[in-house]
């Protein structure tokens, strides 16, 4: 990491802002791909994780800065512009098959968002170095450039595989659904690369037609794939596939778990809530745990009511909040449970806030009381969420208690206990 700072350091002084906000331009492009060679792979990658992931500035004049921090928003601004400058462009086309596979990575990314013709990304499909067209694969997906798709199944259908997997990411970026009868066939490719993309791919296109392809990777050796495959039933949102994915809610690996809970709570099979209730209380792993809480809010059962709320003394924060949101969104439930109303005096201010509406959900007349006492919480958003609560319910106390509220010390309390208060006499 010699001088690796130092260097980072000159590039950002090169890359030095303007007002305008222009895509990057040659010597910005060639400043960027310089420092980078120079650059530890770490940081490097790094960088090129986060290349088009800000925001634009607002012209916050500094705010949150160091004083004697470098001016660089207006060299990150224009590193997600769109590159117009033809020398830009041909440059970061000479780097696509660098030695360095963070700057070809870079290069492509950047070539992705400029103002490329689709018709020179198609001539780089089919160019002889597989670093080059894998490159430019990356670029095409990217760009989400549809008019690449023909060259990109090309690709795929070759015996390169780096290129072939990058291909395959790049069709499902594109989303479009004549890419499918060319990633169908990838599954049968002899690389594991290839077909894991190629499955992740097949997901983007949310057709349920290829669930039947892709269920067999449940099972593959690779807990990769696996967690891939479950991901990619879950963009289909098939019913059909409700039961495999069941059948990995108990595999060794945390994040094919994770995986096969998240798909189930996008496909809300009412026939999986039992197996989700039961992963929501025994499950090790405190994320599985949180998102199948969230599975059962979007199943929306009132069976569910029971487990979440014993779930509402999990020892792990977030599961108690995801709890507390889930039983806000059950159907059908009069009477809240007694944990329920114990979570609204938590410690954690978030879970006395998603308690406080789940009763206000719930409109159990014996738990309008402990709402009011709510209204001296020390949380104004709590306390603000107590009012929202107390105006769902038509009662005399709840009235009572927004005109309490009508005299808390922050404004946005006193304007809702206010909003609430009339609709209730509109009512």
């Amino acid at each position: 990491m010699t001088n690796t700072l130092s260097i980072l350091t000159l590039w950002l002084g090169v890359l030095g802002g303007h007002g305008d906000r222009p895509g990057a331009d040659s010597a910005r492009v060639a400043a960027l791909l310089n420092a980078l060679t120079r650059t530890d792979p770490v940081i490097c990658d790094l960088i090129g994780d986060q290349l088009g992931n800000f925001w634009w500035s607002n012209g916050g004049g500094g705010l949150g800065r160091f004083g004697d921090a470098p001016s660089v928003q207006g060299a990150k601004d224009s590193l997600s512009g769109e590159i117009t400058d033809p020398r830009a462009v041909t440059l970061l086309i000479s780097n696509l098959g660098a030695d360095s596979p963070c700057v070809r990575r870079v290069a492509a990314k950047l070539l992705g968002q400029s103002d490329v013709a689709a018709s020179r990304l198609t001539q780089l499909l089919s160019d002889p170095s597989p670093r080059v067209r894998e490159s430019a694969a990356y670029a095409a997906g990217v760009a989400e450039r549809p008019e690449t798709m023909a060259a990109l199944q090309r690709v795929l259908a070759g015996s390169d595989e780096g290129p072939a997997a990058m291909a395959a990411w790049a069709l499902g970026q594109i989303e479009n659904p004549e890419s499918g009868p060319a990633l169908q066939s990838a599954l049968r490719s002899g690389s594991p690369r290839v077909k894991l993309a190629a499955v992740w791919a097949l997901g983007q296109l949310d057709d349920a037609g290829y669930a039947k392809d892709v269920m067999p990777f449940l099972k593959d050796q690779d807990p990769a794939m696996r967690a891939v495959a479950a991901e990619a039933l879950g963009e289909m949102e098939s019913p059909r596939s409700a039961a495999a994915l069941v059948a990995v809610l108990n595999d060794r690996s945390d994040d094919v778990r994770l995986a096969a809970v998240n798909a189930l709570s996008q496909i809300e099979e009412p026939s999986t809530v039992g197996p989700l209730e039961g992963l929501l209380l025994n499950d090790p792993n405190p994320r599985v745990r949180r998102e199948a809480a969230n599975a059962l809010g979007s199943l929306e059962l009132a069976r569910s009511l029971e487990p979440l709320a014993r779930a509402l003394g999990d020892k792990d924060i977030d599961v108690q909040r995801q709890a507390a949101n889930a039983i806000e969104s059950l159907d059908e439930i009069h009477k809240a449970p007694a944990a329920l109303v114990r979570a609204t005096a938590s410690p954690d201010a978030d879970v006395r806030r998603a308690a406080i509406k789940a009763l206000a959900h719930i409109a159990d007349p014996a738990t309008v009381q402990t709402l009011v006492e709510r209204l001296s919480d020390p949380d104004k958003d709590v306390r603000r969420a107590v009012v929202e609560g107390l105006g769902e319910i038509n009662s005399p106390a709840a009235v009572a208690g927004l005109t309490r509220a009508l005299s808390d010390r922050d404004p946005e309390v006193r304007r809702a206990a206010a909003e609430a208060l009339g609709n209730s006499q509109d009512n």
